[in-house]
């Protein structure tokens, strides 16, 4: 029974340690639990933080292979994360760049072994599986457990391709800030006196190069940034009579002529203009100060007080008109210039009055200005003069108080700017030319690219096809539509910066008369030519000449919609010893209103319902370019007459009238070895085609440095290239010019052909000087790549 008793009592010891063991095992359980739901939350926050990153972020295993991305990943390399789990790093990120995937393998065990940050170093890159080109800045860190042994990486992709653009615009209005500096430098240099732009504190920000010669000794450095009254002698503060302190004071513009103290100080008597300069909420920045120096007129006047005989002396050896009014609107006096640019005798102008002179102002415009002249300023303005058979003269006219007879009286003196008005026209015309040219120039270079892709297209296909296929004429309608184009591009390039003439030496009697007889074929005006006989060369670009002979002869056919005779006269002439060919155009049409006369150069600018308004634009473009003039003459219902000077030849050459008969000793080409550099894979492939059904050999370069690299190694395994094709420009690499240099240096009897289809007057005009052997335009043609490389391999 003892023994009974003792076996519960172990039983029941027993079922009590069970008891206490499952208790154990219940709390265990709850709190595997608990941790396991901190687990499951602490991933899910990990997950919706990355989830919430803007940049990419792609785990790997200790082997590269693909273990998590984030949605934005996802965005950016085009797979899913079901797809690309356990796929290799490089595989999913960098499936179009070799370079980039090399070093995506290595990735892995770079950060195993070093244990530190490293990454890809390609940018820009193109990425995932649609190859889109991204700026790529990236981070990649190991992954370590909890014994900081690495299991994996993380890599972090940012795209950064806008901020890339930010930045390159950055730096473009940076470019355009210079530029434009340069600018305010040239205008404020035109302005006659001493300018300059200071800040509130007196600083000088800009001057122009008169303030350097009085103040500087011609030393940027020892005048910018400097306060103006220490350039002066050393001044410690502004003079309180300064303009431009008053204009700081009042915010208005000051003129003022200088005190006896201050022209001791400059050295000189002045007028002086203040004018402040407020920003767009009318905040006092600055002003400008501009001193006149008027030693001169002071000096006139002095004399005039003096001695009038002496005044008379002076006044009359002046080339500007000089006037004394009096305030009764009358002259008093005045030089021989006024005499003879206006026509009028002594007697007559001292009988009027500038009223009766000027276009501009009346008799009432005129008496204000006079009453209300200052006593202590020179008036200085523009208007028109009208000599006695009424021709108008734009002048310039200073005026000022002084004392004549006892008098109060007005001396005004009036320059001559017609010179400069006409200067100030063409300017603004090559300012039109110039912005149109920059468009027009990017736009024919990329259009002559896929050109060159069409016009080779169709020309192979002809050449695999009889003449009488049915497909034959389409593609020679195609190619007729295409030398449409071809003209078109030449027209803008004719705009551009790189559409200067390819020049020869030319007798142009023959040139002009072909242009103008086919440019009026089949219509109803007749062509008469007067060619004079021994006429001079010129060095000019025959077809850019050409172009603008046909625009001038079309225009005069569209000027007689009746009919009518359009002449066509070349001849030699010489002006102030330089010798010119003269070539004219005249019509019997419509005429051109006076209006209209300043502005038909002018791009854009047509009176015609379907003209484009750039004939003419490109005629004056290409006159301009060979350093010729062009002047118009029209009157309503008499007719128009253009007029063209274009330099002689210095020296007779051989001339070149026309069409060349001139043959080339052809030599055996076949199987040469030819390198083709173009960034454009349609350009290679279309020039590559052609090259192989001459029968050469041909390889491929997309980049400047890829050509030169397969070069040198050509040269060092003793297989050299026999000729090598290279575009002129290559977006963001070395191109035509800089390759030929490296290539030369390797092997300086190198054969080098420089292709474009932008011409610029440094290479395309002058490729012999740059190491160039010969050119071929865009778009290409058979024959002539086939005559070119002839030549070439020939020399």
């Amino acid at each position: 029974m003892k023994d009974e008793d003792k076996t519960k009592e172990q039983l029941l010891t027993e079922l009590q340690k069970m008891r206490q063991r499952v208790t154990e095992l219940e709390q265990s359980k709850t709190a595997w639990q608990s941790m396991e739901n901190l687990l499951r939350q602490n991933k899910n926050n990990l997950q919706a933080m990355l989830h919430s990153v803007c940049d990419a972020v792609i785990a790997t295993d200790s082997d590269g292979k693909s273990i998590y991305m984030n949605p934005e990943s996802e965005t950016h390399i085009g797979w899913k994360m079901n797809g690309a789990e356990g796929k290799p790093l490089s595989k999913i990120i960098c499936v179009f760049n070799s370079q980039a995937r090399e070093k995506a393998d290595h990735l892995v065990s770079q950060l195993i072994e070093s244990g530190k940050i490293a990454g890809l170093d390609s940018f820009p890159l193109r990425i995932g599986r649609e190859g889109r080109e991204y700026h790529i800045a990236d981070a990649s860190f190991p992954i370590r457990d909890a014994e900081k042994k690495i299991i994996g990486t993380v890599l972090v992709l940012r795209d950064v391709t806008e901020a890339d653009k930010i930045q390159e615009k950055l730096k473009e209005k940076e470019e355009k800030l210079k530029q434009s500096a340069a600018e305010l430098h040239a205008i404020i240099n035109a302005i006659p006196g001493i300018v300059s732009v200071v800040d509130t504190d007196f600083h000088v920000l800009v001057a122009n190069d008169e303030v350097y010669k009085r103040f500087g000794q011609g030393n940027l450095s020892e005048v910018l940034g400097k306060p103006c009254y220490e350039t002066r002698k050393g001044l410690k503060q502004p003079c309180p009579q300064c303009a431009i302190v008053e204009a700081f004071k009042t915010g208005e513009t000051i003129s003022r002529i200088s005190t006896p103290e201050e022209e001791e100080l400059m050295g000189m008597a002045t007028q002086s203009y203040a004018i402040p300069l407020k920003d767009e909420n009318g905040r006092l920045w600055g002003g400008v100060e501009v001193i006149m120096d008027i030693t001169n007129i002071r000096k006139t006047e002095e004399d005039l007080k003096k001695s009038e005989e002496k005044y008379r002396a002076l006044i009359n050896g002046m080339r500007d008109t000089v006037w004394v009014i009096g305030f009764d609107g009358k002259f008093m006096d005045t030089n021989k210039s006024a005499i003879e640019i206006l026509g009028y005798s002594r007697e007559e102008l001292l009988s009027m009055g500038p009223a009766d002179i000027d276009s501009n102002l009346s008799a009432d415009d005129i008496m204000n200005l006079i009453q209300q002249m200052p006593s202590d300023k020179i008036q200085v303005f523009e208007t028109t003069h009208t000599t006695k058979d009424g021709k108008p003269i734009p002048v310039e006219i200073q005026s000022s108080i002084v004392q004549y007879q006892g008098k109060d009286a007005i001396l005004s003196i009036g320059r001559d700017i017609t010179d400069r008005k006409q200067a100030e026209i063409e300017r603004l015309k090559l300012k039109k030319l110039e912005s149109v040219g920059v468009l027009a120039g990017g736009i024919a270079h990329d259009f002559n690219n896929l050109l060159t892709g069409l016009f080779g297209n169709i020309e192979m296909a002809k050449m695999f096809l009889s003449e009488d296929h049915k497909s034959y004429k389409f593609l020679e309608s195609a190619g007729q539509s295409m030398e449409s184009t071809t003209h078109l591009t030449t027209q803008l390039l004719t705009f551009a910066r790189g559409g200067d003439p390819i020049k020869e030496t030319l007798s142009v009697a023959e040139v002009l008369t072909e242009t103008a007889q086919f440019s009026l074929r089949g219509s109803n005006a007749k062509l008469e030519t007067n060619m004079a006989p021994g006429l001079w060369t010129v060095e000019a670009d025959k077809g850019q000449l050409s172009q603008v002979v046909s625009n001038l002869v079309i225009n005069a056919q569209q000027a007689m919609p009746d009919g009518g005779t359009v002449t066509l006269s070349v001849d030699n002439v010489e002006i102030s010893k330089a010798r010119y060919v003269q070539i004219t155009v005249h019509d019997e049409g419509v005429g051109i209103a006076p209006q209209y006369l300043d502005k038909i150069f002018d791009p854009y600018f047509t009176t015609k319902q379907k003209g484009s308004g750039l004939g003419l634009a490109i005629t004056h473009s290409i006159i301009h370019k060979h350093n010729g003039k062009i002047t118009v003459d029209s009157a309503i219902s008499q007719g128009t007459t253009f007029t063209i000077l274009l330099p002689a030849s210095e020296a007779e050459g051989e001339a070149r009238p026309g069409k060349t008969s001139e043959k080339i000793n052809r030599v055996s080409v076949s199987r040469f070895h030819i390198l083709v550099l173009d960034d454009e894979k349609t350009v290679r492939d279309v020039l590559g085609v052609m090259l192989e059904n001459m029968g050469h050999r041909v390889s491929y370069a997309e980049t400047g440095q890829e050509a030169i690299a397969k070069y040198r190694n050509a040269q060092l395994n003793n297989t050299p290239y026999d000729a090598v094709i290279t575009d002129l420009t290559i977006p963001g690499e070395a191109g035509g010019e800089a390759v030929a240099q490296e290539i030369l240096a390797i092997n300086p009897q190198a054969k080098l052909i420089v292709s474009s289809g932008y011409a610029t007057d440094s290479i395309m005009a002058n490729y012999g000087a740059y190491g160039f052997q010969g050119r071929l335009m865009k778009p290409f043609r058979f024959e002539e790549i086939k005559r070119v490389i002839e030549e070439v391999l020939k020399a």
